[in-house]
């Protein structure tokens, strides 16, 4: 058995999965099992009376994947391009069926979707960040899509940050403290940037490249860090030439940021509300910037903002 320590999650599989080799968290000791069918095998028997509890579209407004519930069976993840994947209903247990999806398309899946909601199950919150560590603390980075969250996880890299995850962090409270968790060992990174990446960063190797971005592995950081910061994002073609910091002092603003939308059980939203509310004592911030602001820029406003100058 093969073990991949991300997301808080002990990652076991007797077969190599491509995204999440080379990691070199520590181990937590939440197990997840995983195995993996080849084509051809015997598939799923998934039953018919399961609940929808979420479905993701595309911009055309086809389905891009959907997200089952079943008391006994547990929760299946599954989109045509991504194959099936079925986690049991305690999040001890997966099972990959990539059903002839390409690696890059159901790996991605796995690490972008089905990893993260295991991490739920076992306890963890998580939130759509990007994180480094400065000075020892974790920073969250929070946006939508196309916000320049890895880019500027990056710069901050380049400037001495330790980089400890892309586009998703898994948070777990111990007691009144919040510790972020390392990610996949993999960046989505934009090709301007993926010609820079940082020495502290780089371990060679793109594992999957489009119009937009290529798939990269990385060296991240290997231990688990307090949650000290959390800013979000706000890029705009009439922001501010200078990075503006705004405090945020609601912990409901934080709820936008995680995978709260499909496990709704009262007993999880409460703890995900006393998350939040322990992230909310840090620094919050929104940071505002236009287009003239880079992410060298951008970094350095930053770590001024955390009293670390560049």
């Amino acid at each position: 058995m093969i073990r991949a320590t991300v997301f808080g999650l002990d990652v076991w599989s007797e077969c190599p999965l491509a995204y999440l080799t080379g990691s070199r968290a520590q181990a937590t000791g939440r197990s997840l099992d995983v195995t993996v069918v080849a084509d051809g095998e015997e598939e799923l028997d998934w039953p018919a009376g399961a609940q929808m509890i979420g479905v993701q579209r595309l911009a055309d407004g086809t389905l891009g994947f959907r997200i089952e519930a079943h008391p006994r069976a547990g929760y299946l993840l599954a989109g045509e391009a991504y194959g099936a994947h079925v986690l049991s209903a305690d999040g001890l247990r997966l099972r990959c069926e990539p059903r002839g999806a390409r690696a890059q398309d159901w790996q991605r899946f796995l690490i972008a979707q089905v990893l993260p909601f295991a991490a739920t199950l076992n306890g963890l919150e998580v939130l759509h960040a990007s994180a480094v560590v400065v000075d020892g603390r974790a920073v969250a980075l929070v946006g939508p899509s196309g916000a320049g969250k890895t880019s500027l996880a990056l710069a901050l890299c380049r400037l001495g940050a330790g980089f400890l995850a892309d586009d998703v962090v898994a948070v777990e409270r111990a007691e009144e403290l919040l510790v972020a968790h390392p990610g996949t060992p993999v960046a989505g990174v934009d090709h301007v940037e993926a010609e820079r990446l940082p020495v502290n960063v780089a371990a060679g190797g793109v594992l999957a490249i489009d119009g937009r971005e290529r798939l990269m592995r990385v060296c991240g950081h290997c231990e688990p860090a307090l949650l000290s910061a959390v800013l979000f994002l706000n890029r705009s073609a009439d922001g501010p030439d200078d990075p503006d910091f705004q405090p945020l002092a609601d912990a409901r603003s934080l709820l936008s940021a995680t995978f709260n939308l499909v496990d709704e059980e009262p007993g999880r939203l409460r703890g995900l509300l006393d998350v939040c509310a322990l992230a909310a004592r840090g620094r919050v911030e929104r940071v505002l910037a236009g287009p003239s602001v880079d992410s060298t820029r951008l970094a350095e406003a930053v770590l001024g903002r955390l009293g670390r100058p560049a």
